[in-house]
């Protein structure tokens, strides 16, 4: 990139941004984890309770502390509760990243390389994810890029203030995922201080006021999240932070399932998270060559990018956003190599860089990519529709859906009363338009359509389609079959249960309406 100007890469910077955040809400939430922490977000704004997650109505989340959480719910009290909303707090964070990244570059070696730097973080498959998805990480992420550069200049620049902004990162890692922020920056500094001997710089650090201020922001809520739901400490430091990384099928985990993964697989994790850009990392070896003495910034920068993985090489329970923390050390060593490269193909690079932005602005506006079965926002679309003249509950079947939840979230109020079954059975999950935000609620007996027999006479059975409508016996299916036929096209919906149809012989029913479903 070195034939582009400084200006050119401020515009092409700001051109990737901008269409990150042109599409945050072009598409719907994806199932299971960015439906269910919006939702968890929508449920902190509606019951006004800022201090406990709710994984759902009296179900406390112990899983995540509250960071992320908290700058959803606030987004979505100033925007309305809506995708852009939601998605905006990531963005806002991954532009903080970008500016910090620029400065601490401008300042070790130019300008020229912060922008490049941030246009690779900015343009690689998980930079570009993480700049507008409803997950914990791009909060993690942003606190360890501001603990590491906080260090660094209170370390070797005596800056006092930048260094209690580094302990205040800290802080705010503690709130986004908890002591892992702690030990991902404590490895990194303790290594590079032991390597470089740098003994006087860490002990001239201001621990007393930063440890302080780290402790203000962070053991507040810790201690607030126990006394309102006893039990959160153990699960959260014991099995979250210990089990889940030693155990690679860790049965504890009260919200999802483990993911068991091979050892080492964090490797690969990180080569999809530089895509393209992984395909530049034999550049790296002139960086090295070049520097055969490291300076004191470039060995930082290494520990940096090597701390998070490495820590993850021996958990078999990961996931690829796991290695967030670490892209940007990872991108500005690519800078640095294109930096060395004079010939490098300057205007090839800048096309590279817009392929995956320009490609995911193309996907959204299209729109089929992100039309899976799990995203719910058409059905729920389609059900809000009917309510002005068939109001009626909508449930599902067995497992939840999130991305159902949030979406009808957004419309409707909801009602937190189980309705009355004849027998119980497994799981149902409900939502009632009331007036201005719809929720599920989990009902103590659910409503099993073969078990509702007994309510309909012992010669008849409730049916339940092929489609998964759930007959009740008290009502008419029409809403349901409409239904149906408006959303089958985009939407599988096999665990799809209408309430309130009449109880049918399953033969009859079968014939009547098979043709009209399809």
């Amino acid at each position: 990139m070195n034939s582009l100007s400084t200006r050119h890469l401020w515009w092409l910077l700001l051109g990737i941004l901008g269409l990150r955040l042109m599409t945050l809400g072009l598409y719907p939430l994806m199932d299971t984890s960015e439906a269910r922490y919006a939702e968890m977000a929508r449920k902190m704004l509606e019951l006004d309770d800022w201090v406990t997650p709710m994984f759902d109505y009296g179900v406390p989340f112990w899983g995540k502390p509250p960071l992320a959480f908290w700058t959803q719910a606030l987004s979505m009290q100033l925007l309305g509760i809506n995708e852009f909303a939601v998605r905006l707090p990531a963005w806002l964070l991954h532009v903080g990243s970008c500016l910090i990244l620029i400065r601490f570059a401008r300042e070790e070696y130019d300008e020229r390389t912060g922008l490049v730097a941030a246009i690779l973080f900015s343009s690689s498959s998980l930079g570009l994810l993480s700049a507008g998805v409803v997950l914990t990480d791009p909060a993690l992420g942003f606190a360890v890029l501001l603990a590491c550069y906080g260090f660094w200049r209170g370390t070797l620049h005596g800056d006092r203030a930048w260094a209690l902004a580094g302990f205040f990162g800290l802080g705010l890692g503690l709130l986004a995922k908890g002591p892992l922020a702690l030990v991902l920056v404590g490895a990194q500094a303790g290594l590079w201080t032991l390597l470089n001997k740098q003994w006087r710089a860490l002990w001239a650090l201001p621990w007393f006021s930063g440890l302080s201020l780290m402790l203000l922001v962070a053991l507040p809520w810790y201690i607030w999240a126990e006394l309102r739901s006893p039990g959160f400490l153990d699960y959260f430091l014991v099995g979250e932070h210990w089990k889940r990384y030693v155990i690679s099928e860790w049965a504890g985990d009260l919200y999802g399932s483990a993911h068991a993964r091979p050892t080492g697989s964090i490797w690969l994790d990180l080569l999809l998270a530089l895509f393209p850009w992984s395909l530049l990392l034999p550049l790296l070896y002139g960086v090295y060559r070049q520097h055969a003495s490291m300076r004191l910034s470039l060995s930082f920068i290494t520990l940096w990018a090597l701390t998070t993985p490495l820590f993850f090489t021996f958990s078999g329970n990961i996931l690829w956003t796991y290695v967030l923390p670490a892209l940007p050390a990872w991108c500005l060593l690519l800078a640095l190599a294109l930096r060395t490269r004079l010939n490098a193909p300057g205007k090839l690079v800048a096309g590279l860089t817009l392929a995956l932005p320009l490609g995911l602005t193309v996907a959204v506006v299209e729109g089929g990519t992100f039309q899976r079965p799990q995203n719910q926002q058409a059905l729920a679309q389609a059900w809000n529709d009917l309510q002005a003249t068939e109001a009626a509950p909508l449930y599902y079947w067995g497992r939840r859906s999130y991305s159902g939840s949030s979406t009808v979230g957004a419309r409707h109020g909801g009602s937190r009363t189980s309705p009355s079954c004849p027998t119980a059975a497994p799981s149902t999950w409900r939502a009632e338009p009331k007036t201005w935000t719809s929720t599920w609620t989990r009902t103590a007996r659910s409503c099993n359509p073969w078990a509702a027999r007994n309510a309909c006479g012992s010669a008849r059975a409730c049916y339940s389609s092929a489609w998964g409508v759930e007959n009740r016996p008290w009502a008419a299916p029409s809403q349901a079959l409409r239904l149906m036929q408006k959303c089958t096209a985009n939407l599988q919906l096999s665990r799809l249960y209408m309430a309130n149809l009449h109880c049918y012989d399953p033969s009859s029913f079968a014939r009547e309406h098979t043709d009209k479903e399809q």
